[in-house]
């Protein structure tokens, strides 16, 4: 099970971070997988860790507490945002967990592009200021997308 929530932040809350991780001075850093074991052309990307290991993690994180405001969870465990560069055609990434134990997942969209993400056999289209919630124990997987600059999603763990 699942939940889709459009317009999760107000517009201007949205566009405050979705114009910070679009800036040049949002860092992005690589990483050449993105599940665990994936590695390939295109499996790939880049990513932004705001909280891990109980702490901030980065300068940019008060751009996510309107989301975290709304959310109200009661521990962190990661918030990590992914940018998927584009190709000529989509890349389905691998079904994965986040995590190993249960804890709940939101995957926020950033900009609107036509990647998409599977959960439980279901397509979420990357809708700009979307998110879903739902449970780690579901597997799901992104993709990239072909129509814009990148695909933004930021992903939050936590109880």
């Amino acid at each position: 099970m699942y939940k889709v929530i459009d317009n999760y932040l107000e517009v201007d809350e949205h566009l405050i971070l979705k114009t910070k991780m679009e800036s040049n001075e949002f860092p992005w850093f690589y990483n050449p997988e993105k599940v665990k074991g994936d590695k390939g052309l295109f499996k790939s990307q880049f990513n932004h860790i705001f909280y891990i290991n109980n702490n901030n993690n980065s300068n940019f994180c008060k751009y996510v507490n309107p989301i975290l405001d709304k959310l109200k969870p009661l521990s962190l465990i990661r918030i990590k945002a992914n940018l998927n560069s584009p190709s000529e055609k989509i890349i389905e990434y691998s079904y994965h967990k986040d995590q190993d134990f249960k804890c709940k997942i939101a995957l926020y969209y950033v900009n609107d592009n036509n990647g998409y993400t599977i959960i439980d056999k279901k397509k979420i289209e990357s809708k700009q200021n979307r998110i879903v919630l739902f449970n780690s124990d579901i597997k799901h997987f992104g993709t990239n997308s072909t129509n814009c600059n990148n695909r933004m999603v930021i992903n939050f763990n936590y109880f």
